[in-house]
């Protein structure tokens, strides 16, 4: 039986943050395509939640390609080092923001200590 990859998994998590953000700050984008796009996102404020929400999903999904790779040429020392990072993140997100999406990295980091652990 073939195994699930880890790396599509993180790959859709990104895809379902881009959609769930467009959708999310929908009003907020609206806002920002109506005005001037140079300097628009201030340092707090809806604007700078909705851009680094956003800005997470390619970066989720860019980890999740180059997971694949890691885990089409058994690189078990990178898939080891996804999958501390993914879950710690997601432990930390978790705690500080329980109604999010955060359990996700959770689970993928765990599924990859679990398999990189086993060998």
């Amino acid at each position: 039986m073939k195994r699930r990859s880890a790396g599509r998994w993180l790959e859709v998590v990104g895809i379902g943050h881009g959609i769930l953000g467009a959708v999310a700050y929908r009003d907020v984008f609206t806002d920002m395509a109506r005005g001037q796009l140079l300097d628009s996102v201030p340092e707090r404020g809806d604007r700078a939640a909705a851009f680094w929400f956003m800005a997470a999903a390619p970066a989720l999904w860019m980890g999740g390609r180059l997971l694949r790779s890691a885990e089409k040429h058994e690189d078990i020392p990178a898939q080891r080092a996804a999958g501390v990072v993914l879950a710690a993140v997601g432990v930390t997100g978790t705690v500080a923001m329980p109604k999010s999406g955060f359990p996700a990295l959770v689970g993928i980091g765990g599924l990859l200590l679990r398999r990189s652990l086993r060998g």
